[in-house]
């Protein structure tokens, strides 16, 4: 155990437990439902232990008891979570009902072509009477409905709620468990007619309720006072959370400078408003007992501030931080800025445990754990005399130590690293030090009436998001702005997060021996990254993919991949981005080659020959037709139908050894008639939509 920051101890045992905890359930190791018994037991023992070596004074003992305690209450804590979300898939699973009604509990979020709404099933109706349940889903509705839900609506709603799907290809982006961790796991799409709407005026007593009409009056003052559109639309993705009004050229500025997490309302939001608070309002502490005075200000401004975000998981996530940071500065005589992280991250896990698989969570305390260890020894490294560059270097330390920190699980996550943002962050950090609390203070003086006021500030705020537009747009004009196409694994994010700890605690410690280490595990990242590098560009792979609409195979030789669609998917960026992009990127592809309609494509492993019925390929031994149905006996290895039209004729004729494969481009109705067809005539078949992908070796 640290001794001086005993909650770090406490915290990354929590965690430890959390991760065995999880991974063994996924596994299904064991049964979730009876383990929660037997780690109760085991958790009451360690308990009687740590309290006989507490009464014995065997203090070291009981320390170790208490991680012990710690690191089995993890896997009791993801247990009990678990067991909840599978009461609820369990509620609509075993009932048949033909409707249900959902409470919607947020606003709508807009998407490319619906609208999302997060609800509470509150009831099915089974045989003719409704039955109570408790369930959180997820609704989309399309963008153009005629009946838009707002939050506390109640809708009522035809058929049945779908489990997500997991992910069907390789690196896919795992919706599913996305989901979960939020604790949904039932989702819809209604279309136009298939639901009815119920206004509902008891909004009384609901405090989420209360929080999601005071984000919306927010919204109508933004809305009201900045004149300019991409000011209107930074500030509410900035402080509401929502983007809806952000323009596709704004994000994507925001993407390549490095900065588009002040896009999304985040602990690093929460932290500057709270810094400029403490700021302004220090100076009460010293008046005799102002500190009380102060800490209640401050809390009231930030659980404010929470409210205006509608009670956002991530804010309340940082606002509890923030409020352990100025209970320990008032009350606490040493604060020490890692402990007082650790407890807080503590507190939020042991109250939802699933939000250690937040990348918003994940992020926010690393970036903050970076702050606080590794800023000091970066500025160290110059002292500049001047005040303005004294300044400068200080946001830029910062701004370097919170990246460090953070840039080996981003590359994990999103495969790109904005190169010069160094030069932008300084900047962008200034202007939304001065524009979040100036939003902030547009609503607080929007609750009196003062219009001459409220525009004064809104021009502020105006200008304020100007400045950081700007500067957000300077890389694009740059060369090399953002580094696309980069790869690590789990293990390579473990070795340069161990390499980069060793290196912080040879500092820490001034043992500078320590650093043949942090040499030792470099090289060894070089050497596993090399050879895994070197082995992935010799395997060729072939891939078919299940992409709902498509109909998608590829062909990976060295850094090309080769790969064969539907017209519509090489002009579908979403389809690629969200099903083959992670998958090409983890096999190092730095090319995509299109295979045209030529009469013949020849590379080394494959060949591909156009029919008029469709493609032919043969790849390291393995022959696949792509195209419409033709009967024949050709010793082909896979079939996939490609025609959405529906079959006609009563048989199929086929190779008894042939896989039939049905693509996305195939309807439900005709999809079961394939399926039909096929059972009858004994082939064998592979569902890709709910099989998922299948490696071509």
């Amino acid at each position: 155990m640290l001794p001086r920051v005993p909650f770090v101890s406490f915290v990354l045992v929590f965690v430890l437990g959390i991760l065995i905890g999880d991974f063994f359930i996924f596994l299904n190791f064991f049964n979730v439902n009876s383990f929660s018994y037997l780690a109760t037991a085991v958790i009451v023992l360690i308990m009687a232990v740590a309290f006989w070596f507490y009464q014995k004074r065997k203090y070291s003992n009981f320390g170790i008891s208490c991680l012990l305690f710690l690191l089995i209450s993890g896997p009791l804590c993801i247990d009990l979570r678990h067991v909840d979300l599978n009461k609820n898939i369990q509620k609509l699973a075993e009932n048949k009902y033909e409707f249900y009604e959902a409470v919607v509990t947020s606003l709508p979020e807009k998407r490319v072509k619906s609208l999302r709404v997060e609800v509470l099933i509150s009831r099915i109706h089974i045989s003719k009477k409704w039955v109570r349940v408790d369930v959180k889903a997820l609704l989309s509705i399309p963008l153009d409905a005629s009946l838009i839900p707002t939050a506390h609506d109640i809708l009522i709603v035809k058929g049945n709620l779908e489990q997500p799907n997991p992910p069907m290809n390789p690196e896919e982006f795992d919706y599913k468990r996305y989901l979960w961790n939020k604790g949904i796991v039932w989702t819809d799409y209604l279309p136009e007619g298939s639901y009815q709407l119920v206004r509902n005026q008891k909004t009384y007593g609901n405090i989420k309720l209360w929080a999601i009409q005071i984000s919306e009056w927010a919204d109508l003052q933004f809305r009201t006072n900045l004149k300019d559109e991409n000011s209107y639309g930074l500030v509410k993705a900035m402080l509401l959370g929502r983007r809806d009004d952000l323009r596709s050229d704004q994000i994507d500025d925001y993407t390549t400078s490095g900065t588009v997490h002040i896009l999304s309302v985040s602990g690093m939001h929460v932290a500057i408003i709270f810094w400029v608070l403490t700021f302004l309002l220090g100076w009460l502490k010293k008046l005799k007992g102002g500190k009380y005075f102060y800490l209640a200000t401050v809390i009231s401004l930030m659980c404010f501030y929470a409210l205006v975000t509608g009670l956002a998981p991530s804010v309340l996530r940082a606002t509890l931080m923030c409020i352990v940071f100025v209970l320990a500065e008032v009350f606490g005589k040493k604060n020490n800025g890692m402990n007082t992280l650790a407890l807080s991250a503590f507190i939020i896990l042991l109250i939802d445990p699933q939000a250690l698989f937040d990348v918003g969570f994940q992020l926010s305390y690393l970036a903050m754990a970076g702050i606080f260890l590794l800023y000091k020894p970066i500025a160290a490294i110059w002292s500049p005399t001047s005040q303005p560059a004294k300044y400068i270097w200080q946001i830029t330390a910062l701004s370097f130590a919170a990246q460090l920190a953070t840039f080996p699980l981003s590359l994990y996550y999103f495969h790109q690293f904005p190169f010069y943002f160094w030069l932008v962050n300084p900047f962008v950090i200034t202007f939304t030090n001065g524009l979040l609390p100036a939003a902030l203070f547009l609503l607080l003086i929007c609750l009196a009436p003062f219009p001459a006021l409220h525009l004064l500030v809104g021009k502020l705020v105006d200008f304020l998001s100007l400045l950081t537009n700007f500067s957000v747009a300077v890389p694009k004009a740059l060369p090399g702005y953002l580094i696309e196409n980069l790869y690590l694994d789990k293990v390579e994010v473990l070795i340069l997060y161990a390499s980069l700890f060793i290196v912080w605690l040879a500092y820490e410690s001034q043992e500078f021996g320590k650093l043949k280490y942090g040499f030792l595990m470099i090289f060894m990242f070089i050497l596993y990254s090399s050879s895994m590098g070197i082995q992935t560009y010799m395997s060729p792979k072939g891939m078919i993919h299940a992409v709902p609409k498509h109909a998608v195979m590829s062909f990976k030789k060295g850094n090309k991949m080769y790969i064969s669609s539907d017209k519509a998917f090489e002009t579908d960026t979403n389809a690629y981005k969200f099903y083959i992009k992670n998958y090409a990127v983890s096999e190092g592809v730095t090319e995509i080659i299109f295979l045209n309609n030529t009469v013949v494509n020849q590379t080394k492993n494959l060949l591909t020959r156009h029919l008029d019925t469709g493609e032919l390929f043969s790849w390291r031994g393995k022959l696949i037709y792509r195209g419409t149905y033709i009967p024949t006996l050709a010793a082909l290895d896979y079939a996939l139908i490609s025609s959405p039209k529906y079959p006609k004729f009563e048989t199929i004729q086929a190779n008894q050894n042939t896989i039939f494969l049905l693509s996305g481009e195939v309807k439900k109705k005709t999809q079961q008639r394939w399926l039909d067809l096929i059972a009858q005539g004994k082939y064998q078949t592979h569902d890709l939509l709910t099989k998922g992908a299948i490696l071509l070796p």
